[in-house]
This record gives C-alpha cells, structure tokens and sequence, in this order.
C-alpha cells in the first residue's frame, strides 16, 4: 500500500457520493501510466486520473501494485475491485465494465537492430520467433489464442526487456513511449531497439474497469465523476503534463 497526495490542480465539484467508501484498487508498474517514484509512492499518468476519480467520488483508494497476472486474476474474481491500466479486447469487455479511458493503446513489436533478418507483414511470420509478453496481459491472451507457441512469460515488461538485450527472446511488444522510458530506467542503449512489426488487433483503449458483477451504482459514479474530468479540463491537464496527445 501506499500514501497519495490529492492533486493540487483539480478542480472539484462536490463529491458524487452520498457516502465515502473504501475500495481495493489492483495496477502493475508501467512506463509513464503507473511508475514508482523515488518516495515509494505509486505516480504516472494513469495513477493521476485515477487520483483525480476518487477526489470526485469521495472514496479512499487502497491501491496493491503487483504483477499484472495477478491484478488481473483479483479484479476479475472480486466485486467492487477497480483495475488500472487495462486494454479493452473485446474479450474482456465480456468480463469488465470500462468507466474511464486513459490512453489508446498503439502497441509494435521491437527487436534489436539487425537481431529480424526478414521482413514482418502478417501474425504468421510471427511464429518463427520467440516473442516476450507479461504474464496474462492483452498481447498474451491474443497471441495465444492465435496459436503461437514460442511466447515466453514474463512476470513484468522489465523482465521482458531483459530477455530481449540478453539475446533470449527475438521480440518484445510496447508502446513507444513505455518501452523507451523502460530501458533508460534499465540502463539499456535505447538505440540498439528498432520497430519491426505492428499488429493492429493488439491495440485498444487503456481503461480503468470493474468487472461486470460489480455494483451497477459504484460502476456509475466512476463513470460519471470521469465525465466530469473532461469537462472541466482537468483530463486535459494531466495529459498535458505528461506530454500525451489529446
């Protein structure tokens, strides 16, 4: 668990609930959307808007950072429990209920220079190469399902990385954004990283959710206090600040 301080920019209208609750938050570390800071507190992007939620709705956040998988397992089998950054595949969408949409997802695959010697066009000049995914994230669920077998899987992305500069896996995939923050925090030659490939049915909304079995009125006080963030510019602040494009 961690401290967080309200933000000092919002702007708030009165609290969109009659009565304050506290609710378990499941996230993962993730470039730019939810990052440690040096206080050990939880920051990013994606934290932020979060943050500016609960200001609205009153409640008390109690945020658990673990690996993906595992945040994924809770908030898909527990009721009431929000889950941040999440993509919305279509099937998830038949699992959870997006109340915000923080990003749009454009996910590539990279390798290190040189590392494809042939050209990628279609999913299937994929499955010659050993690709690294996060452990129950939307590329492993959908590659999966595809039916590549070489995916190997990793607890966090920078593990992934890891694999990817110690010659152990051909391919990774991330947001440009991510995936560069990632390896200067890592110490790696960003310059050594080149995009090969880009799968378009990898790419959707980052959401903050709860599963659909989860009270239909907490479901849509969240949707209405993220209403709320677009339309007294306090979304647009925080995007802004972290220098995402609107």
């Amino acid at each position: 668990m961690c401290k967080y301080r309200v933000l000092s920019l919002l702007v708030l209208l009165p609290c969109l609930a009659l009565q304050a609750n506290s609710i378990r938050v499941v996230t993962e570390y993730r470039s730019y959307y939810q990052l440690q800071q040096t206080d050990g507190s939880l920051g990013g992007y994606a934290t932020e808007v979060v943050l500016a939620l609960f200001a609205l709705t009153g409640d008390t956040p109690q945020i658990e950072v673990n690996p993906w998988g595992r945040s994924f397992y809770e908030a898909a089998n527990n009721n009431n429990v929000l889950i941040y950054s999440m993509a919305y595949s279509p099937e998830r969408a038949e699992l959870f209920d997006c109340v915000a949409t923080l990003d749009n997802e454009e996910l590539y695959f990279w390798a290190l220079q040189d590392n494809i010697k042939q050209p990628l066009h279609t999913l299937d000049d994929l499955r010659r190469y050993h690709i690294a995914v996060s452990i129950k994230s939307n590329p492993d669920q959908y590659l999966t399902a595809q039916g590549l077998s070489r995916l190997m899987r990793t607890a966090t992305p920078e593990y992934a990385l890891d694999m990817l500069y110690k010659q152990r896996v051909d391919l990774v995939i991330s947001v440009e954004k991510s995936l560069l923050n990632r390896a200067e925090r890592l110490g790696y030659d960003v310059n050594q990283l080149t995009k090969v490939f880009k799968l378009p049915e990898l790419n959707h909304p980052l959401c903050v959710a709860f599963n659909l079995k989860s009270d239909s009125g907490l479901r849509e006080r969240y949707r209405q206090a993220f209403a709320t963030l677009q339309q007294n510019g306090t979304l647009t602040q925080i995007r802004q600040r972290w220098q995402l494009d609107n």
